[in-house]
Parts: C-alpha cells; structure tokens; sequence
C-alpha cells in the first residue's frame, strides 16, 4: 500500500485524474516489479495547453530494493518518445535533414534536434514517429520507411535508451529514414518555419552535411541516433 500526499499548490479535484494518467499508471507498473514503493509526494504536475492532462508530473518517492536499500527516490515523469533521424542523399553525399528549436532549460536558442516527440496520443511509437516528421519537418513518410534503430541495437523488449536516468523516466525510441533527393529538393527542404503557439515552439528546419551536422550536436539522442545508424549501415553492408 503506497501513501500518496500532494503538494498543496496541486488542486484537490486533479488528484484522481494523475493517479489515473497514463504517464503515471505506466511508470509505476514498471518500478513496482523491482522496488518496493512505501509512499509517494506529488511536488508539482504541469498541464497539457489544450487538455486539462497531465505532461509532467514531479514527484518524490520513498522506494527500496528487496533487500531494503533506500534508493534515491525523485522523478520527473513524463512518458517516453520517439526521434526520426532523417538521412538524405544528394549526388552521392549524406546530409541530415534537422529541426532548429529554442532550449530554455540549457540556455540555447538554437538548438539542433532530430524530430522527435513525446508518446502521448495512440501509444504507438511507429505512429507518433511519423506524425513528428510530418509536424515538425513537413515530410510525409510511410511506415515501411522507418528504420528500427532501437530493435536493431537492442534486445527484445527494450523500449528505449534513457537519456537523464537519474531523475527522468523517459526512454526514446529511435529510428531513421532514408531519401535520395535533387539538389532543388535538398534546398526546399532547408529554412522552413512552423509555429505552434499552443506549446510554444517555433521551430525551423536545417539541412546541413552529415559529418558538419554530427560537430554542432549537444542533445543526446542526435548522438546516440548517429552511433546507431552507422551500426545499422555497417550490418548492411553499406557506408555513409
């Protein structure tokens, strides 16, 4: 039995509705098979914009091993995601097509990404996968183009790599997406802005050379992304 409290800042009414949420329910499902969980305090729960749904969930939790060891117990909740690396290829050169977004957390304006997301409509990785090219890089894809990066690299069952797993629960699937493409193409795709006010992001894609793009890169998932699609190449037979 766990002893939930919530932070006075968090209205009574919401309680039910985040023990209810998805990103809770399914987090701890998956600690309570190797911890034991005595009592939980809620710190603080941030709202989708459009829905009264909770995105993130800060929370601190009194948890042990079965042997009784006390285990550092705060979570940031929020689900898992995807990222797409998306690979073109023009007169025989790689080039990565990305998304340039301000990152307030780490004090950069412009900060280069793959499209990527968080998994918070159908559950389905492959599904938000193409929903995020289609959002944030103006590309239509279809599902046989996606490449499992993560099925390919790890075994079975292994939803994604952690990227802070000392506080965040979150696990990103990657995957890739191949394209050849004119060099009209490869300019069209280059410098395109989206505008989603509700979430506020102000997005634009870049197009740059692979091994140029593959220097400016501090986020982690482009990193491990780049790793394992070279991987995948080299198991194919191919190279960059």
């Amino acid at each position: 039995m766990i002893d939930y409290t919530f932070s006075e800042s968090i209205a009574k009414e919401d309680w039910t509705l985040i023990l209810n949420c998805s990103i809770y329910q399914e987090w701890i499902a998956k600690v309570q098979k190797k911890f034991k969980i005595s009592a939980i305090h809620f710190a603080s729960v941030d709202f989708f914009a459009k829905r009264h749904e909770p995105l993130f969930i800060k929370l601190n939790a009194v948890a042990t091993l079965p042997d009784g060891k006390l285990v550092h117990g705060v979570v940031f909740v929020r689900g898992n995601a995807v990222g797409v690396l998306v690979v073109l290829r023009s007169e025989g050169k790689p080039y990565l097509l990305l998304v340039d977004q301000p990152r307030f957390p780490i004090g950069n304006d412009h900060s280069l990404e793959i499209p990527a997301g968080i998994l918070d409509w159908s559950r389905d990785y492959r599904k938000v996968a193409l929903s995020e090219l289609k959002e944030e890089a103006l590309m239509d894809a279809d599902d046989s183009e996606l490449i499992d990066l993560t099925a390919f690299w790890h075994e079975p069952g292994v939803e994604g790599f952690a990227g802070s797993c000392g506080v965040l629960d979150e696990l990103i699937r990657l995957y890739a997406i191949e394209r050849t493409v004119t060099k009209e193409e490869l300019r069209a795709m280059d410098g395109k802005d989206q505008e989603y006010m509700e979430e506020n992001e102000w997005i634009k894609t870049i197009v740059l050379p692979y091994e140029d793009a593959a220097h400016q890169f501090v986020d982690g998932k482009n990193l491990i992304a780049l790793f394992m699609y070279e991987r995948w190449l080299r198991a194919q037979g191919r190279s960059l």
